[in-house]
C-alpha cells in the first residue's frame, strides 16, 4: 500500500487527496508526524493511566496489576468459562467461589490486607471492592505527594501478593503469612524510597510492619 493509498482511505481525513494532504501540513509544510499521529488509533482516555505510568511501582509488579486493571487473571470463574475444571473455593477463605471481584477485595482475608496497609500509610477508610479501589487509588496516583508514590506502590504489590499467594496457595500447597506479605512489602517500599530524599523523610515515620 502506497501512501496515497493510506491517505485515502483513513477514515479520520474527508475530502479530496487534496484537502485531506492540507490537513497533515503545518505551516504549510506537509509532515510525516502528522501521518504518524493520525495513523494511532484513537482511544477513551482512563482514569488508571497515571497509575499504570507511575514512576514508583517496579516494573514487576506493573505487570500484574495490567493484567488485573483489564481483568485478565485467570482467576476460577474464567477458568471455568473456556472448559478449565479447578477447585472453585477460594483458597484464602475457603467459603466463597473465587472470581476476580471475590479476590479484590470482597474477601475479607485480602480485603484485611488491603486495610491493614492502607492504616499503615495513614489511610484510615472502609475499603470497598476492586472498582472502587482502583478509582481510589487512580486519583492518588495524580497527586505530587510523597505519600500518594508510596501509596501507588503499595497498592500494585499489594495486587502482586494477593496473585502470587493465590497460585502457591492453589498449585503449591502454600500457606498464607499475612505478617509476612506485610513485612516484605514494608522492606521493599524502604529500599526503593532510600533513592528519594522526601520519601526517606516520609518512611521514618513509617519504620513498623503492619
Amino acid at each position: 500500500m502506497d501512501s496515497r493509498e493510506v491517505v485515502m482511505r483513513h477514515q479520520q481525513l474527508q475530502g479530496t487527496l487534496h484537502e485531506r494532504l492540507k490537513r497533515l501540513c503545518k505551516n504549510g509544510k506537509f509532515q510525516i508526524k502528522q501521518v504518524y499521529l493520525k495513523l494511532i488509533p484513537e482511544y477513551c482516555k482512563v482514569e488508571w493511566k497515571g497509575l499504570m505510568l507511575h514512576t514508583s511501582v517496579h516494573p514487576r509488579y506493573r505487570f500484574i496489576l495490567w493484567l488485573a486493571v483489564h481483568k485478565r487473571l485467570a482467576t476460577v470463574d474464567t477458568l471455568l468459562k473456556i472448559g478449565i475444571t479447578v477447585p472453585t473455593d477460594c483458597i484464602f477463605c475457603k467459603h466463597s467461589i473465587e472470581t476476580f471481584n471475590h479476590l479484590f477485595f470482597e474477601c475479607p482475608i485480602t480485603k484485611r490486607l488491603w486495610t491493614k496497609l492502607c492504616s499503615w500509610l495513614g489511610h484510615k477508610r472502609n475499603i470497598g471492592d476492586w472498582e472502587c479501589e482502583l478509582e481510589w487509588i487512580s486519583k492518588k496516583a495524580k497527586g505530587r505527594a510523597s505519600i500518594n508514590s508510596i501509596t501507588c506502590c503499595v497498592f500494585a504489590m499489594t495486587v502482586a501478593m494477593i496473585w502470587r499467594e493465590r497460585n502457591r496457595g492453589r498449585f503449591e500447597d502454600g500457606k498464607y503469612d499475612e505478617y509476612q506479605i506485610c513485612k516484605e512489602i514494608v522492606l521493599h517500599i524502604h529500599v526503593r524510597g532510600q533513592h528519594n530524599r522526601k520519601c526517606r523523610e516520609l518512611l521514618q515515620k513509617l519504620d513498623w510492619i503492619p
